[in-house]
């Protein structure tokens, strides 16, 4: 069946079934509404009754309406056989059939109203219809009274009315069921074929049509403008009851439904192959009219950008110059056109302010976000971004600067302590090589000296080699030291501690040696406790190299002063000494690594100190600073109070 569907003989098959069925539906469904009608009452009157009623409605009423005509107008009119009597609004007799008796009974009864003017009839209409008259002085109502006679039964369109009600009056219970089983076989023919449509019996493949040159559309237009001219045709026909009409209603119906089939047919093949939307003329338009927008719109942006390219080309001073002369050309066509209207000028005056003054806000929004970039950079936080979002010419390019150069700076940084990083890493392992054999040659050095040996200079040597080998190990730890507390790889633990422990543990450990250098120590604290957060080793580290300092520079027979004082919330520790070289440098020269202050190194030391020193009090939130004046030197540590 499948297989049978898809030939050119099923499909023509199910085409008629279709067509036939659809027809056969379509009547029964008028005839079904037919006999639905109250007034007709096809289960509740006999066939003579419902026979007179369609004859009197579709022939005698009209022949009563020109019989009314002729009367008005005083003239003849054919006879159809009929008996006829036209009374007006006031009962009197202005026409009666010759053929009617004084005591005629009438069988049917209409009114009508006519508008006359200086004798002639303009209109006729219904009684029905009085209200649309009812204002017309020349109005007038008129009653026809009619009688059938076996005469009027000869006419040709009279017996044909017969017979439809005749087969009509027959079909009035079997109806329903044609109806039932036309639809059934409509709609399984219908949907036969459009499964069947586009398919071959041979191949699962779908092909397309002969038709598939000739757009959708075209075809639906066609098809549309055929509809019309039928019903344009069709309603040309004035006389109901002519027998052409109904041949002319059934052929029109068959080609529309056979053209509306047809087209269903088409759209479902094309449907099935995707072809639907663009095999149609419309579609073809829009296409070219959307290519055609798109060009349009890709030049002007190209022009656009072209435009924007020699903007950005140009100098900020330039475009300003450029924006103010085109805002005064403008305001000055405005003032020249207004021709001194006071009301016009204000209110241009008013919708420019209203364009400006949101702009200008809007620049200076935009000049306030790369203030804050560059106060962020300033600061040193190079992670912070500048967002370019809703930026603008020259403003978006210095935002990219700005975040250009906080990119940089960052791998700047990054490769620095990268560098660092590997600085210490190879000064750690070079320590650590250096450190083995060093030990050993100290070691050995140590029991040289302890043997027993009658050469005074050989015990000199070994006196010598250990204690420069005592130099090299304690520079080699200096180093090490120095270089991860520079790059915050020292371990710091810190914890609350009584800087007054500080001072007395400098002074008792340092005492003998300030004593030696000739040096006399003062000390300053207060009597209550100065907490602060600190390493307490590292903060020994720290006041073990500023005292060793001291100790090696500072002018014999003078005085060296350690305070501490509590300035605010800071917790402030002073080194205070005079020197006995001459510090022609500066403090921050002094602080760097390898850097003396006995610049001819007469005394011992490898200039690490003050560097380690620093490194270690930053490490704990803290900072040393170094004040020189003249011969006064000073160093000052500040750690915040807990």
């Amino acid at each position: 069946m499948k297989k049978f569907m898809r030939t050119l003989t099923g499909k023509t098959t199910a085409f008629l079934v279709c067509l036939l069925s659809t027809l056969i539906l379509a009547l029964s469904i008028l005839g079904a509404c037919l006999f639905m009608d109250n007034d007709l009452h096809f289960y509740t009157r006999s066939e003579e009754a419902i026979r007179d009623e369609l004859v009197v409605r579709n022939q005698l009423f009209p022949w009563g309406y020109n019989q009314l005509f002729s009367s008005l107008q005083q003239s003849s009119h054919e006879d159809d056989g009929n008996l006829y009597q036209i009374t007006d609004q006031n009962g009197s007799v202005i026409y009666v059939s010759p053929q009617a008796e004084a005591d005629q009974q009438w069988q049917y009864e209409i009114e009508y109203g006519a508008i006359l003017k200086d004798g002639q009839v303009i209109d006729i209409f219904d009684y029905q219809d009085r209200f649309h008259y009812d204002n017309s002085e020349s109005a007038q109502l008129y009653t026809v009274r009619m009688s059938l006679t076996p005469q009027f039964r000869k006419y040709a369109e009279v017996q044909t009315y017969e017979k439809l009600v005749h087969i009509a009056y027959g079909l009035r219970y079997w109806i329903f069921v044609i109806a039932l089983l036309a639809g059934i076989l409509t709609v399984a023919s219908y949907v036969g074929l459009l499964s069947a449509s586009g398919r071959q019996a041979d191949s699962e493949q779908l092909s397309p049509g002969k038709l598939d040159i000739i757009p959708f559309d075209v075809m639906l237009g066609g098809g549309l403008l055929l509809g019309i001219m039928g019903a344009y045709w069709a309603d040309s026909y004035d006389r109901l009851n002519d027998s052409s009409l109904i041949v002319i209603l059934a052929v029109t119906a068959v080609i529309g439904l056979a053209v509306f089939l047809g087209l269903n047919m088409i759209a479902a093949s094309r449907i099935k192959r995707g072809v639907f939307l663009k095999n149609n003329v419309i579609y073809m338009l829009a296409a070219l009219m959307f290519k055609a927008v798109k060009w349009f719109i890709n030049k002007c942006l190209k022009l656009l950008r072209y435009i924007m390219n020699i903007i950005r080309g140009l100098p900020l001073i330039v475009k300003t110059v450029i924006a103010v002369g085109a805002l005064s050309l403008l305001e000055f066509i405005v003032l020249i056109s207004s021709a001194g209207d006071r009301s016009t000028q204000a209110m241009l005056f008013i919708l420019e302010k209203m364009i400006m003054v949101p702009f200008i806000l809007y620049f200076a929004l935009c000049l306030k976000r790369l203030q804050k970039g560059a106060q962020a950079l300033a600061a040193g936080d190079l992670s912070h971004h500048t967002d370019t979002k809703g930026l603008f010419l020259d403003l978006k390019t210095s935002a990219l600067d700005l975040n250009n150069i906080a990119l940089g700076m960052s791998k700047a940084v990054e490769e620095q302590m990268k560098s660092e990083r590997m600085k210490t890493e190879l000064i750690t392992n070079v320590s650590h090589d250096i450190k083995t054999p060093l030990t050993s040659i100290i070691n050995y050095a140590d029991l040289i000296g302890k043997e027993n040996c009658d050469s005074e200079k050989i015990k000199e040597y070994s006196e010598v080699l250990l204690r420069q080998s005592e130099k090299l190990k304690r520079l080699i730890d200096d180093l090490v030291e120095a270089s991860k507390a520079s790059t915050g790889n020292l371990e710091v633990s810190l914890m609350p501690c009584d800087a007054n422990v500080f001072i007395a543990q400098a002074a008792g450990e340092y005492g003998e040696k300030l004593a030696q250098a000739d040096l006399t120590l003062i000390t300053r604290q207060p009597e209550e406790e100065v907490r602060i957060m600190a390493d307490g080793r590292r903060m020994w580290r720290i006041f073990d190299n500023l005292m060793n300092n001291i100790c090696k520079y500072a002018q014999p027979s003078t005085r060296v002063y350690l305070t501490l004082e509590e300035q605010g919330d800071k917790a402030v520790i002073t080194f205070k000494n005079t020197s006995r070289e001459k510090l022609d440098i500066s403090e921050e020269e002094l602080m760097e690594r390898f850097t003396r202050g006995d610049s001819s190194r007469n005394t011992e030391g490898n200039g690490l100190g003050l560097a380690i020193a620093r490194s270690m009090a930053e490490l704990q939130k803290g900072s040393l600073n170094l004040v020189i004046d003249g011969d006064l030197f000073k160093a000052i540590l500040t750690f915040p109070r807990i």
